[in-house]
């Protein structure tokens, strides 16, 4: 699993270089950044106490990405992140029951974002995006502690170590380089397979064992930008 790992890093870094290389000569519809967050998380069916979700496992995401403009309203962004996913209980009035189920993956997000044009008191503002589309992952570690911090047996024949999720969000433009996303996600293969392991009530119901994310990151994309059709030139596409 670490091997795909390192592929998928070398490959971002590759493409990284060659747009850095060309936004050096002015502005391009093609721009590369990074992406740093916080997510919280939930499997429904994997709560020790409960069934809800509750989303008490809490986690980072960091990685890599590639902007490319399709018109003045629309673009394409692709992710290669390392996320951590799970599902946690915190203990009880009694400092008993509690339970991590941590997963880590590669994961990259296809994403097709749109620009809404709203007035904010009587002004203009382009700052917000929409944003949906899908995600592919490779689990490439997990771990497991029950109540008295021993590992639960549980093992990788129990996983499915390819996720699938669909996302949406929205995202804010402080700046043409720095921006904030809120973004939820729903994987559409569970991450245990349903009825492996009877005790954990993994039946097959609606989204049962399936992993749900809400991510909060900061994303900074290097270079100057200039969509297709755009009449702004190399002096004012910084305003």
């Amino acid at each position: 699993m670490k091997k795909n790992a390192y592929s998928l890093l070398l490959l971002f870094l590759l493409l990284f270089q060659g747009i850095r290389a060309q936004n050096e000569n002015g502005p391009s519809r093609f721009r590369a950044g990074l992406t740093f967050g916080a997510v919280a998380t939930d499997i429904p069916g994997m709560d020790i106490k409960d069934n809800d979700s509750d989303f008490h496992k809490l986690g980072v995401s960091v990685g890599g990405i590639v902007n490319a403009y399709l018109n003045q309203k629309n673009s394409l962004q692709l992710e290669i992140n390392y996320i951590q996913k799970g599902s946690s209980s915190p203990p009880d009035s009694g400092n008993i029951n509690y339970y991590k189920f941590g997963l880590q993956y590669i994961e990259v997000p296809v994403i097709f974002k749109h620009k809404l044009h709203i007035n904010i008191r009587r002004k203009p503002n382009d700052k917000l995006e929409l944003e949906a589309g899908v995600s592919f992952g490779r689990l490439i570690g997990f771990t497991n502690i029950d109540q008295s911090n021993s590992p639960l047996q549980i093992n990788e024949s129990y996983l499915n170590t390819t996720d699938i999720s669909l996302l949406g969000g929205i995202s804010y433009d402080f700046t043409q380089h720095l921006s904030f996303c809120i973004r939820y996600s729903n994987s559409v293969i569970p991450v245990i397979k349903h009825n492996s392991i009877p005790s954990y009530q993994l039946i097959n119901a609606f989204n049962n064992g399936n992993n749900q994310v809400f991510l909060f990151a900061l994303k900074y994309i290097f270079g100057k930008t200039k969509p297709p059709h755009s009449t702004l030139n190399p002096a004012s596409s910084d305003n």
